[in-house]
């Protein structure tokens, strides 16, 4: 199972040949700031997450809080536009370096200023908690580079360890955890210390060009847990150009009336997928020509929320699943669900090896899971929507699907119904273990009363009203365990 993304987990931003063009859109695009609403119930400090485990790589050395500071206010791209923040002296790399460390601490500055660092589980979904402190400045400490890789993934690359903090002008909104600090004038390392890297391509032996940032905790550059953290990132980063061009496909496809251009694409993280096929998240910002003007879109983002695609490979070259709006770090049960090809992993079962399974997705992608299963025509009677397509039921012991199979064999499931064990649902709901109490403290809205075809002894969580809809149901037969779970989809 793959934890959602936080600011202490370890984190991959790329940016590559679109780092300047993505600079100067940060500051000529409109921003939209806000605060979600608190409604939240259930505390959770995004910025615990799960982190790499080695020894700790040699400190990085700073200057003294009494040197002087040297305020760096560089042009942009196009000349038009200066950034903020301050970088300390002795801090002496490549131009191009220096120019990636500024872009990312200044994206870094945008976040923060937009989150508090803290999300709850509601409804099923994570949410900010609270408000985000006020920010008014930022600084680079330190830089200095780590790690020379000769050849990974096929590049030479060089590693560059980042000091850096944001200033609050608001601490007492800060939220302090993980290995994060704030001093006595409200300068805050937003992240563990010597943690944050740049990974740069110099294969060519030029300018080194930026690929992407990671948080990597207590791991040290060139060990083996390291580098095979990277090696992923890397070959996504390597495969920028070709992202791109399925990116902006797929933008121009969703306003083919309208001129599209891609501002960005940023590479967030991996996500789970079926066999032979690999998926990660990137978060796109992208431009539409309106009567002449170009307008930054999406325009249904709500307050701190961006636009992520979900890009899929399978050695055959990149397609973009779809695309969704979310908060930064609340984005990986959105992402699944497309690469699994869900619609909801509300409705769907988590398998025990990694791996989600429900309603529209694939019954095919089960038998990399359990084998081949005893597949039965079930089409008698059945609805058919176009010529050649039928109904199958696939059946392994403690698990039953019924499936809608096309012309060309793409199977979907319909109806999912287990009492094996190694499934659980999003919310931690386990077969065999858990309770009555457990499924209403997850499910709030679930219920009791007869509805559909029900039987027995159960909860069902599904559309409130009770009308079509995809249903989650829960059986107890008779005790006060879950004995089995059964995932149906009502359709007209």
């Amino acid at each position: 199972m793959k934890a959602p993304k936080t600011y202490f987990s370890t984190e991959l931003r790329t940016g590559r040949m679109a780092v300047r063009r993505r600079l100067k859109h940060l500051f000529t695009a409109p921003r939209r700031r806000g605060v979600l609403p608190f409604t939240c119930i259930l505390l959770l400090v995004s910025m615990l997450g799960s982190l790499v485990a080695c020894d700790t790589g040699t400190a990085q050395t700073t200057p003294g809080p009494t040197e002087t500071l040297s305020v760096q206010t560089p042009q942009v791209a196009d000349g038009s536009e200066t950034m903020m923040g301050q970088v300390w002296e002795g801090v002496d790399v490549p131009d191009a370096v220096l120019f990636a460390a500024k872009s990312y601490v200044q994206d870094q500055y945008g976040y923060w200023s937009e989150n508090s660092g803290a999300t709850a589980m509601v409804d099923g979904e994570m949410e900010m908690m609270g408000e985000p402190a006020v920010y008014d400045d930022w600084r680079i400490e330190s830089m200095e580079l780590a790690h020379h890789y000769d050849e990974l993934e096929g590049a030479a690359l060089d590693v560059y360890r980042l000091g850096w903090r944001l200033h609050t002008t608001t601490p007492e909104k800060v939220i302090l955890a993980g290995g994060m600090e704030m001093d006595e004038e409200g300068w805050v390392l937003a992240t563990y210390p010597n943690s944050t890297y740049l990974i740069f391509d110099v294969s060519a032996g030029g300018e080194p060009v930026y690929l992407f940032s990671t948080m990597i905790n207590d791991c040290s550059p060139g060990s083996e847990l390291f580098t095979e953290t990277i090696r992923g990132p890397v070959r996504w980063t390597l495969r920028q150009d070709e992202a791109e061009s399925a990116a902006l496909a797929f933008l121009s496809a969703q306003h083919p009336e309208q001129q599209v251009q891609l501002s960005s694409l940023t590479f967030r993280q991996e996500v789970s997928a079926p066999a032979r096929t690999t998926c990660a998240v990137y978060e796109a910002d992208y431009l539409l020509d309106m009567d002449g003007k170009w307008v930054s879109m999406p325009l249904d983002l709500a307050d701190g929320e961006r636009y992520y695609l979900v890009l899929a490979y399978t050695g055959e070259g990149c397609k973009i699943l779809g695309g969704f709006n979310a908060r930064p770090g609340t984005y990986s049960r959105q992402a699944e669900a497309l690469s699994w090809g869900l619609s909801d992993t509300d409705f769907a079962l988590l398998w025990q090896g990694g791996g989600w399974y429900g309603l529209g997705g694939s019954a095919g992608h089960l038998i990399y899971v359990l084998g081949e299963p005893e597949i039965t025509d079930i089409s008698a009677g059945a609805v058919s929507y176009q010529p050649g397509d039928r109904w199958e039921r696939w059946s392994w012991p403690d698990l039953t699907l019924e499936c809608y199979v096309s012309p060309e064999g793409a199977t979907s499931i319909w109806t999912m119904e287990t009492s094996h064990s190694g499934f659980r649902t999003n919310r931690g709901i386990l077969i065999g273990s858990s309770t009555r109490e457990d499924v209403l403290r997850a499910y709030p809205t679930a219920s009791d009363q007869p509805n559909w075809d029900m039987e027995g002894d159960f909860l069902w969580f599904g559309p409130e009203d009770g009308g079509f809809g995809h249903y989650l149901i829960f059986y107890f037969d008779g005790g006060d365990t879950v004995q089995r779970v059964q995932l149906t989809d009502y359709f007209d």
